[in-house]
């Protein structure tokens, strides 16, 4: 198979998940290039060439020229596998008159919702159902995703397989980690996200001033446009924000309990690691994440009072802690493996 892998500006989740695409489509005898904006730097995937396309996250008079740089790239290949409704569409437009049997097939994978509201969901609804009108094939990363999907016509629309592996630690005793945090509290939480409305860190903050249980200290790992506010309205509780780290594994490790507070996920990577490390586990109840934790985290509504109220309970019951411990370990063995995620690709994209 030859495959083109195409996508907007990304970074974080998608580009891993977009990597490990590369580097097992490669490693199974697939033609695979890569087709991305300047901005997300290179994906460095030996054998796999680039190619610097413009897809911003709004339209732009740059979409017209992309459109003619899809088209003239797609007769090479067998696929075209496009990630996010920008890049989804654009790809359906350059493919757009040109008879199924004569064009590449299209699959394309959502990863995050259409906005809800404005002119910005206008534009969302235009490039789904552009997407769901001309793909062979969608995949969701989550069961609401693929719902919405076959609600605006999609022809096939399947649950992606998105696996994590297991964050890298650096072997440093538990101890000395926490030594090196500077903490001075009973209690580590830890979150790891990108500094985003997405993430509901405004939410995380204010569960922290509402929680009557005050022995921790709660870090947040992970840079983004949010961070000089966040840390002004963090002032005066225990939130501390650490900035883009390389440790995570070790963070996972410190941490007596992890904490998701965005207001919407797919199948969130670094859900899996938490559960993969065996971490203690409280979470928002929105998109994937109930999909990925299974029973093993304590769910809640995305509302600071109920995360407050969750996290009180989590950390003053230490038997509650060991059995989420134990119950995220069995989960982790459930979740989908690389080569579980390779079969069902390579099933889609062949057709």
């Amino acid at each position: 198979m030859k495959v083109l892998e195409v996508t907007g500006r990304s970074s974080g989740g998608i580009i891993r998940h977009i990597r490990l695409l590369c580097e097992l489509l490669t490693e199974t005898g697939s033609e695979v290039a890569l087709a991305q904006p300047v901005e997300n730097g290179t994906l460095g995937v030996a054998g796999v060439p680039e190619t610097p396309i413009a897809i911003s996250s709004r339209p732009s008079l740059q979409d017209r020229a992309t459109i003619r740089t899809l088209r003239a790239l797609a007769p090479d290949f067998d696929v075209l596998h496009a990630h996010g409704l920008r890049a989804g569409a654009l790809c359906g437009l350059a493919l757009r008159g040109s008879p199924v049997g004569q064009r590449p097939r299209l699959v394309v994978t959502l990863h995050n919702q259409v906005p809800s509201s404005g002119l910005m969901r206008l534009i969302g609804d235009y490039l789904l159902n552009t997407i769901c009108r001309q793909a062979d094939v969608v995949l969701g990363v989550s069961s609401d995703l693929v719902e919405l999907a076959r609600s605006r016509g999609a022809r096939d629309a399947q649950r992606a397989l998105i696996p994590a592996e297991p964050a890298a630690v650096t072997g440093k005793p538990r101890d000395e980690i926490r030594s090196d945090l500077g903490l001075t509290t009973s209690l580590c939480f830890v979150t790891v996200a990108r500094l985003a409305p997405q993430k509901g860190l405004e939410m995380l903050i204010e569960s922290a001033r509402r929680m009557s249980f005050t022995d921790y200290t709660w870090f947040v790992a992970g840079d983004g446009p949010l961070r000089g506010a966040l840390e002004q309205a963090a002032g005066g509780t225990p939130v501390s924000f650490l900035g883009a780290r390389a440790d995570i594994g070790d963070l996972l490790r410190a941490a007596d309990v992890v904490v998701s507070t965005s207001v919407w996920e797919g199948q969130s990577i670094f859900l899996q690691e938490a559960l993969k490390a065996g971490r203690p586990l409280v979470a928002t109840a929105v998109g994937g994440n109930p999909e990925v934790t299974g029973e093993a985290a304590v769910l809640v509504s995305p509302d600071a009072s109920a995360l407050a109220a969750a996290l009180d309970e989590v950390s003053g019951d230490a038997q509650l802690r060991e059995r989420l411990q134990m119950d995220a370990l069995a989960r982790a063995a459930e979740l989908p493996t690389p080569q579980q995620m390779l079969a069902q690709i390579q099933e889609v994209l062949k057709g």
